[in-house]
This record gives C-alpha cells, sequence and structure tokens, in this order.
C-alpha cells in the first residue's frame, strides 16, 4: 500500500478544502465578471508568485496544510475578516479536532482579526496596514529558523500586527537587498498576548521572522 509522508497529506487535505469550497469544475473557463474580480487578481499574483499555496475561500490563501494562511480584504472593505470555514477547518486539522471546531467569540477589539486559541495553537498575525487594516497573514507554531516574507508575497508590508499566544516573536530586515542569510537586523519583538497597531518608523520593513 502507498504511503503518502505527512506533507503529501498535508497537502492533498488543502486540496480537499479548496475543491469542496469552489467545486472541481473551477478549472475549467472562467466567467467573464471574474476579468474584472480585482480581488482575484490580487491572489492569483501572490499565488504566481510563491510556491505551495493553494487558494482555500474567496479571500485566502494556505500553505503547509494551513499552518501559514493570508486573508485579503474584500471589495469595499478595509480589514480581512476573521477565519473562513475553510480556514478554520484546516486549523481544527492540524490540532486534532474535530472539523466543526470554531472559533470561540475573542475579547480582543474588533478590528483584530487574529485566529483565537480554540486550536490549540499559538496564533499571531501581520496586517499590511495600521490599526489591522488590510491583508492578514497569520502562522500558530514555533520557528526557530527566520521564516522568509518573500516565500509569502508579504515581504516589506507589515505595519500592524496581532500576537495572540504564548510565543515570543522577533522581527528582522536585511542588511544586503535579496540575501535571505543576511536577515539579522532586528527591528521588534512581539511578546505574548500583544498587539500593536502602527509600528512606526518601521512601517514595511519587516523581511523574516522567528517565533519560539
Amino acid at each position: 500500500m502507498l504511503r503518502l509522508s505527512r506533507q503529501a497529506r498535508s497537502i492533498c487535505a488543502v486540496a480537499v478544502v479548496a475543491a469542496t469550497v469552489f467545486g472541481t469544475s473551477q478549472a475549467g473557463a472562467a466567467a467573464p465578471a471574474a476579468s474584472a474580480d480585482t480581488l482575484q487578481q490580487e491572489i492569483d499574483e501572490v499565488l504566481a508568485t510563491t510556491k505551495g499555496g493553494v487558494q482555500i475561500s474567496r479571500n485566502e490563501i494556505a500553505w503547509h496544510g494551513g499552518r501559514a494562511i493570508m486573508s485579503f480584504t474584500l471589495p469595499g472593505e478595509e480589514r480581512a475578516r476573521v477565519s473562513s470555514p475553510a480556514a478554520q477547518k484546516l486549523q481544527a486539522q492540524i490540532a486534532g479536532l474535530p472539523a466543526t471546531t470554531r472559533e470561540k467569540p475573542s475579547a480582543a477589539p474588533a478590528a483584530d482579526s487574529c485566529p483565537t486559541e480554540t486550536f490549540g495553537n499559538d496564533w499571531y498575525c501581520f496586517y499590511d496596514g495600521t490599526s489591522y487594516t488590510g491583508r492578514r497573514l497569520q502562522w500558530n507554531a514555533p520557528h526557530t529558523w527566520d521564516v522568509d516574507f518573500g516565500d509569502y508575497g508579504f515581504i516589506n508590508k507589515t505595519s500592524s500586527w496581532s500576537n495572540r499566544g504564548e510565543l515570543n516573536v522577533r522581527v528582522y530586515s536585511r542588511t544586503r537587498a535579496g540575501d535571505s542569510n543576511s536577515c539579522v537586523e532586528h527591528r521588534w519583538t512581539e511578546p505574548a498576548h500583544t498587539r500593536a497597531a502602527s509600528v512606526g518608523s518601521m512601517n514595511n520593513i519587516a523581511d523574516c521572522f522567528t517565533a519560539s
């Protein structure tokens, strides 16, 4: 019997969720209105310039089986909405919880849509606008090695952040443009259970981060 690796199973899980949300016929010809859908154009651009991402809902991309998720703002809105049912299903699968598990109401400000700890993981989010506006890019696990924002179409975009869990997140910039090995200039630290509506003069300079 063929045995799939953990990574392969994660990719399959995301693919199943995506197929459920969009239907298997989406690979065919798009409706005429789709060409004018700026949201889809933004998503397509990120998918085209990164590796391993899968669109799981109208406004979300998942990587690594849902361990990293980017949420886009819907047309006419300035903030990304809370995680969709498709995203929450992946979050539950990662935590080994029933697929029907959903986020609990949060005591955080309504503007901060970073996921709660319902799924047994520490979620931390980066936003490309101040005051938690714009796209939201979220993770839920420790990363002792640098995570390159460029791998997720988010390099030099962070303008606010929210750390909902127990990890300490450290954000860095490169000292040499285009050289991931030079991502060593510490910019700020995000202590557990804190958030910042602005990074001030360090706006749009984040290249990578660690979380431990």
